[in-house]
């Protein structure tokens, strides 16, 4: 990975101040000029749906009558075409509401598609995922030091699965999961770099946010039931141990021996 890439990433914070900040790992909220933008200003939850569906699509376009049909499903787009014209209005407004910048600053739309124009905000799963990601190439490639720095950046920023309050709409389905994901790899290299490091009780505090994410990860429960064994701490290990035969019975799958498990 290039230089100039990771040392990017890693002053982020004092290079990359924006003006319009989005929270969406756990509660979602919008932050404008360090200031958060109060619930009133929203108008209506629809605006706010829009805004979130676009930080779903990553920067990518969507049509109108994709985003239509997403925030008013089944409902005649004769009527609801001027609907998603307000909802547009209503989150520049809020985005924007002393107009300081050009009207497609945040949001650029024409008669066909809208997307976020990413590079203009700070949206706190872009910048977990860039973290995450390059924390995790780094410590591949044996940079453990700094990757450490990333991945425990990466690791304090993830607040709450993403968009929790949204957990039944379609549309936030894959981010979440991606983030999700990202997490538990993060996690995980972390708790391997405790252990390295000659610190079990740091590595095992850390697998158990994973189970807490991924209670049947087979792997993190023989790892945690290894590092308790290896301290002595044998009745924690047990219980343990009993937890994953449990969530293996679960779904099916055989546990493995507890000698095995406790190495």
């Amino acid at each position: 990975m290039a230089a100039v890439t990771v040392h990017r990433v890693l002053s982020r914070p004092e290079t990359e101040l924006k003006w319009i900040a989005i929270s969406s790992l756990g509660v979602f909220g919008v932050w404008r000029g360090g200031e958060v933008v109060p619930a009133g200003e929203w108008q209506s939850r629809k605006a706010r749906d829009l805004l979130k569906i676009l930080v779903c699509r990553r920067g990518r376009p969507i049509t109108r009558d994709g985003l239509i049909e997403t925030l008013w499903p089944e409902q005649d787009p004769r009527k609801t075409s001027n609907r998603l014209s307000v909802a547009l209005s209503t989150v520049r407004a809020v985005l924007d509401p002393k107009r300081q910048f050009e009207a497609q600053q945040f949001i650029r739309s024409d008669r066909y598609a809208v997307r976020l124009e990413r590079d203009n905000l700070s949206i706190d799963v872009e910048e977990f995922l860039e973290d995450a990601q390059t924390g995790l190439t780094l410590r591949r490639a044996g940079r453990h030091d700094v990757a450490r720095r990333l991945l425990e950046r990466a690791e304090a920023a993830y607040a709450g699965d993403f968009l929790e309050e949204d957990l039944y709409e379609d549309w936030a389905v894959l981010l979440r999961e991606e983030a999700r994901a990202a997490y538990v790899a993060v996690t995980s290299a972390l708790a391997q770099l405790a252990r390295r490091d000659g610190d079990p009780e740091e590595a095992i505090r850390l697998r158990m946010r994973v189970l807490a994410l991924d209670p049947y990860d087979e792997a993190t429960h023989l790892a945690i039931v290894a590092s308790l064994g290896a301290l002595g701490h044998h009745g924690n290990a047990r219980r343990v141990y009993r937890r994953y035969v449990a969530r293996m019975r679960e779904i099916g799958a055989r546990p493995a021996p507890y000698a095995t498990a406790a190495g």
